[in-house]
């Protein structure tokens, strides 16, 4: 009993001490400061030359695919060609502030522009003259961003005629309902093996499809397995598919990017890269794509590599927001915003 007059001061102290605490103890963070995108704009300008036209730029946050502020940027190409883009800024260390891990950060990346009318997909580039590329830039609370542009290579045409077809394809049964039919052609489907040291494998089930006509819709493929009725498959799991016409101008996000992260004081790096990469299927009438439905693993005994036939199912077209960087490029897709 005698303890708890100590213990009573001792409350009151601590009750005391909480009700005086200072708003600077209890407040949030302070929130970071908004970049200077216009003077980043000057400098990308600069680098981006005659080569590449900036027609709008804006800032995003929060991505759940990424943390990080980035700043996107989006440049329409004026010249084909194979393109180097550079880009660099001083590390900032939050852990070690006083002792930084690198010095600065540099990404590289390649731009391939086609001629006006490209095939994208069979030519191996990223845009047409005429189509706009947004570029993500890192920003954070990185500070002293210098960009550099380098023509590479001129731009080389991809072959003229269709992409070709695997030897063994199995070509498209009557059976097979395709509701997609009027926008995507089912053209059979290809059955690969990858084959494990310790016997047994990996078999492969696709399906190729073709374009045919604009549209835009979700595209799902199952697998149909003897004895049980096919389903309509699951929105969840199908592919965002958009067709445009011919030489219709889009607007694509970069995809690959290298990063080199340094210290220029004690000859350290390290090295890795970023992939900016959404979940829709962009193609034009004439290509073709293939996707799997299907993949069986067997281990001790050689595998069934029997082909299975799909089962195909469309619907509403809705690539979600939330996955990957689909947030990035929703505004400007073909036919519009979805929500």
């Amino acid at each position: 009993m005698r303890r708890l007059p100590h213990l009573l001061a001792l409350a009151a102290a601590l009750s005391v001490g909480a009700a005086d605490a200072s708003p600077a103890q209890t407040a949030r963070p302070a929130a970071r400061p908004t970049p200077d995108t216009a003077a980043l704009r000057q400098a990308l300008a600069r680098a981006l030359g005659g080569d590449f036209r900036i027609v709008r730029h804006e800032l995003s946050q929060g991505l759940p695919e990424r943390g990080g502020t980035f700043w996107l940027v989006h440049a329409r190409p004026t010249r084909s060609g194979n393109f180097q883009l550079q880009y660099r800024y001083g590390y900032v260390d939050r852990a070690r502030p006083n002792d930084p891990l690198y010095t600065h950060v540099q990404h590289e990346s390649y731009v391939r522009v086609g001629e006006r009318g490209c095939w994208r997909r069979r030519e191996g580039v990223d845009v047409c003259l005429g189509d706009t590329i947004i570029l993500p830039f890192v920003l954070d609370e990185y500070r002293g961003h210098t960009f550099t542009l380098a023509f590479r290579s001129p731009h080389a045409a991809g072959p003229p005629g269709p992409e070709p077809l695997p030897r063994d394809l199995v070509p498209a049964a009557d059976s097979i309902p395709n509701p997609a039919a009027a926008h995507l052609r089912y053209l059979g489907t290809h059955t690969y093996v990858m084959l494990h040291r310790a016997r047994g494998g990996t078999v492969v089930h696709n399906a190729i499809f073709e374009a045919r006509a604009p549209g835009r819709f979700n595209l799902g493929v199952t697998a149909r397995y003897p004895g049980i009725t096919p389903g309509a498959g699951s929105p969840s799991n199908s592919v965002p598919v958009i067709v445009v016409p011919r030489g219709q101008p889009v607007t694509v996000l970069l995809a690959n990017e290298s990063v080199t992260s340094a210290d220029s004081v004690h000859r350290f790096s390290s090295h890795t890269g970023n992939q900016y990469l959404t979940t829709h299927l962009l193609l034009q009438p004439g290509d073709r794509v293939s996707l799997e439905y299907g993949r069986a693993t067997t281990r001790g005994r050689d595998p069934d590599a029997r082909p299975l036939a799909p089962s195909i199912a469309r619907f509403p077209f809705d690539p979600n927001l939330r996955e990957r960087f689909n947030a990035w490029v929703a505004d400007y897709l073909p036919g519009g915003r979805i929500r």
